[in-house]
């Protein structure tokens, strides 16, 4: 298999070549900033084998490939998704899906018409310990909440923080109650470094707190349900099975229960990025449906403009 990058010097670029070079799958790379595509060819020991440097998505397509990452600004991600499948190329694309809808819905026409495969990259959806925490919520019964905290003293994005870190909440609100939110509502601070974001997915209510301006970098997801808690802070490589839950009575008091604590280890250690990797490839090579599907991303971009 052959593929390239767009968008090699950004902040994925990096990450994308490391994983492709690993898989020796890695033919070409393009970057328009010159000193950026300097900086990863050198980091990267990219001159002298036989991967070729390119300035302008053209170059690239001159080569023959099964696909590229484009890991180019959300803006840009319709035109040269749309360019690389006219010239017969499969595509992967960093998150979100697109900047807005009616890019989505191109990149869908164009991908149903030339019969080409898009996957959309929500790596969350591919680490092991999210899929054994959707696995883990039979353990809490029915449902109620589903809540993420996502702070750092972060890079600030031009694009903003909602815009920057929701599609990963968004993504995992979506696996874990399928579909997309039916109503969303958002706070954003004048700076935009500090949100609040609420769904609802059927009954089930999903809230995001992210921040820029935190002291600490601190990522954990939360679901409550009927008969317990189910807690993961992502620097974990297990869950946490609270067996807590308040019951109302006959006479409407609340009684507390807690029946401690058990943790779930999480055995597989493989890099959600790899695993992306891995799996666009097996789609290509057996024709099948990514998981993170043109649909997924669509149902993304819908919850981000309903923010707006």
């Amino acid at each position: 298999m052959r593929f390239g990058i767009v968008g090699a010097g950004g902040y994925w670029g990096p990450n994308w070549i490391r994983v492709l070079k690993q898989l020796n799958v890695l033919i070409a790379v393009c970057e328009s900033d010159k000193n950026r595509l300097d900086i990863v060819a050198s980091n990267f020991n990219l001159r002298g084998n036989n991967i070729k440097l390119c300035s302008s998505i053209e170059e690239m397509l001159d080569d023959e490939l099964d696909g590229i990452f484009v890991v180019t600004p959300p803006a840009t991600h319709a035109d040269i998704a749309i360019c690389a499948m006219k010239a017969g190329m499969n595509v992967f694309i960093e998150k979100p899906l697109a900047g807005n809808l009616e890019d989505c819905f191109r990149i869908k026409f164009e991908a149903e018409r030339l019969n080409k495969k898009v996957m959309v990259g929500h790596t969350f959806l591919y680490h092991p310990a999210l899929r054994k925490f959707r696995d883990s919520l039979k353990l809490i019964g029915e449902l109620r909440t589903i809540y993420t905290l996502r702070a750092n003293f972060g890079l600030y994005q031009e694009i903003g923080i909602v815009k920057d870190l929701m599609p990963h909440d968004f993504a995992i609100f979506s696996y874990l109650c399928g579909g997309f939110p039916s109503i969303v509502n958002s706070n954003v601070s004048p700076k935009q470094d500090i949100a609040y974001v609420t769904a609802m997915y059927g009954s089930v209510q999903c809230s995001a707190f992210l921040s820029w301006s935190h002291p600490r970098r601190m990522r954990t997801l939360n679901a409550i349900g009927e008969n317990g808690i189910l807690e993961w802070d992502l620097s974990w490589d297990y869950l946490l099975n609270h067996r807590k839950r308040v019951v109302q009575t006959d006479k409407g008091f609340y009684e507390h229960h807690d029946d401690g604590t058990e943790q779930i280890e999480v055995s597989d250690h493989s890099e959600p990025l790899m695993n992306e990797a891995l799996h666009f490839i097996e789609c290509i090579q057996e024709n099948r449906i990514p998981i993170t599907g043109i649909d997924d991303g669509i149902n993304v971009v819908k919850g981000l403009e309903a923010c707006q």
